[in-house]
């Protein structure tokens, strides 16, 4: 009796294990299927999010054949004027020795590409205040003097604070005239061609400079230094803000400087989620606004490009033109500174 309540007791510990053995392998094998579904979802992902991506790598202009017989686009005109302060000198003769505003790699891209009304005239000069503005009756833009120099220091100060090298002040100082000339090159080619605009102009010409950026950098900057300009223009909205506000803030034509931080992350972020989850992982950017931010991305760069196509010379031609008939293929189954003066 005793020898077979052992054996009864044996055998019903044999199939518990075994049941307790079986349920393990269930959840291991279960465990493995999920992770290869997983892995299966992110690989598809991936390669939807490439496929969607794909127009928007940097343009490309290039002759059409017999291009010589075609029109060009009107050239910019540039001007240094000499400042009165003497503390100002040392940006004129850096602005002036190096013919700075032509050699711009994206300002460089994209003069003589448009059939515009007239040049637009890019000026730098002292203007009593730190500013940069369009002005509609000159049809010029104009980059202050007192604005390099507040920059400058801007960097200088990052540089001390962070450790980030003896170079980097110079780094921010280009990266953040390189978008703000860009922005009120914006406010001028809505002006003269007449671009209509939905929304606040100061949104869509922040759009258009991180577009210019992105899409006209230098050909030897790598992806990773235009994001890093990007991102020290952002950087300069968050230097230029308070973080308390009255109703003439919020009431601005402007956008908060913390709302505009976010904005061109969104867009950096978008417009190669994969290269730059940093920002998202980093904190910069806030996960609920990152998840829409490649289809964000997607509707600027092509709005842009729709709105700017028509006013390309036909010297020239987009690469990407053929790549951009195919995205919208497949998304459609988916004046404040009139008149400020300068110093002359």
């Amino acid at each position: 009796m005793k020898l077979r309540l052992i054996v009864l007791l044996s055998v019903a510990l044999g199939l518990v294990s075994g049941a307790f053995l079986y349920s393990l392998l269930s959840v291991k094998r279960q465990e493995k299927a999920v992770a290869a579904a997983r892995a299966q979802g992110r690989a598809d992902a991936e390669k939807a999010m490439a496929d969607e991506l794909a127009a928007l790598k940097p343009a490309v202009m290039k002759k059409v054949a017999n291009a010589e017989g075609k029109a060009d686009g009107v050239h910019f005109a540039y001007e240094y004027v000499a400042p009165k302060t003497a503390e100002l000198e040392p940006f004129y003769k850096l602005a002036h020795d190096g013919d700075l505003l032509r050699h711009l790699p994206e300002i460089k891209a994209i003069d003589g590409m448009l059939m515009l009304p007239r040049p637009i005239k890019f000026v730098m000069a002292e203007c009593r205040e730190p500013n940069a503005f369009y002005s509609p009756e000159r049809a010029e833009v104009v980059m202050c003097y007192e604005t390099m120099k507040v920059l400058l220091e801007r960097g200088q100060q990052l540089a001390a604070d962070q450790d980030l090298g003896d170079d980097y002040a110079q780094k921010y100082l280009a990266a953040n005239l390189r978008f703000i000339l860009l922005h009120e090159t914006g406010h001028a080619l809505i002006d003269m061609l007449e671009i209509p605009i939905t929304g606040r102009e100061e949104d869509a010409v922040d759009q258009l400079a991180t577009t210019l950026m992105q899409r006209f950098a230098g050909i030897n900057e790598s992806s990773r230094q235009v994001s890093d300009n990007l991102r020290m223009a952002s950087n300069w909205f968050l230097a230029r803000s308070t973080g308390q506000y009255n109703l003439d803030a919020y009431a601005d034509e402007h956008a908060l400087g913390e709302q505009r931080y976010f904005n061109l992350q969104c867009l950096v972020y978008g417009s190669n989620p994969s290269r730059y989850l940093g920002i998202v992982t980093d904190g910069d950017l806030p996960a609920a606004r990152a998840k829409a931010c490649p289809a964000e991305a997607r509707r600027v760069d092509k709005a842009w490009l729709r709105l700017l196509l028509p006013h390309v010379a036909p010297k020239y031609e987009m690469t990407e033109e053929k790549a951009n008939r195919l995205f919208e293929q497949r998304e459609r189954e988916r004046n404040r500174n009139t008149e400020l003066p300068y110093v002359r």
